[in-house]
């Protein structure tokens, strides 16, 4: 006689994952960017979900790359911190023209509020220019950038590079030395691992 085998059925992991709306930062006002899915919250923590300015702000702004991060939960609402800002390849080369020159410089920094945080300035002169010039415009894009860090939190450095105050205000300093075209924050980076918030879920 066949011995019978006895088949356990199948478990559906993903009835097993719950499902948590995730929202950007108070700097973007707390729009929704997305569901994810988990089976604990513990686990949300680290993920990254990858945005656009035109989406979180329902503008024009497609070629500005955000990055967010989970790093706590509210209930069933996952909680994010910027983690990047980027500008898109495609926006960088239409901007990159015959004749002139583009002075880049990366560099860390603290602000206010301890976080490390690593920039790619680009710097788009209307004429080629010597080399002399070009260390002029990396020291004035370093010190003042430290400058506004030192007296600013994370969050507001993020937000005055999205919005371009920030490389209006490297424009208009860089333009003293030479003709410039534009100033762009090419990326903007918080090094380190995600600092979870102490928050307590609230089903």
């Amino acid at each position: 006689m066949a011995r019978q085998v006895r088949r356990s059925k199948a478990i559906d992991k993903w009835k097993l994952k719950k499902k948590y709306e995730v929202i950007a930062p108070d700097i973007f006002g707390n729009v929704s960017v997305g569901y994810i899915f988990s089976r604990e919250e513990a686990s949300l923590i680290g993920r990254t979900i990858e945005t656009t300015m035109s989406k979180l702000t329902d503008s024009n702004q497609h070629h500005i790359k955000v990055g967010l991060r989970v790093i706590g939960t509210k209930g069933f609402t996952a909680l994010t911190e910027v983690y990047e800002v980027a500008l898109s390849r495609a926006y960088i080369s239409s901007h990159t023209t015959q004749g002139v020159d583009i002075v880049e410089d990366i560099f860390d920094l603290e602000t206010q509020d301890k976080k490390r945080i690593r920039v790619k300035v680009l710097i788009f002169t209307r004429q080629k220019i010597h080399n002399s010039q070009k260390r002029l415009l990396r020291q004035m894009a370093r010190e003042t950038i430290s400058q506004i860090a030192q007296k600013a939190t994370y969050d507001k450095v993020v937000q005055e590079t999205v919005f371009g105050k920030l490389g209006s205000i490297l424009f208009n300093k860089g333009r003293k030395i030479v003709p410039l075209g534009r100033v762009e924050i090419k990326n903007l980076e918080l090094l380190g691992p995600p600092q979870a918030l102490e928050t307590k879920s609230q089903i």
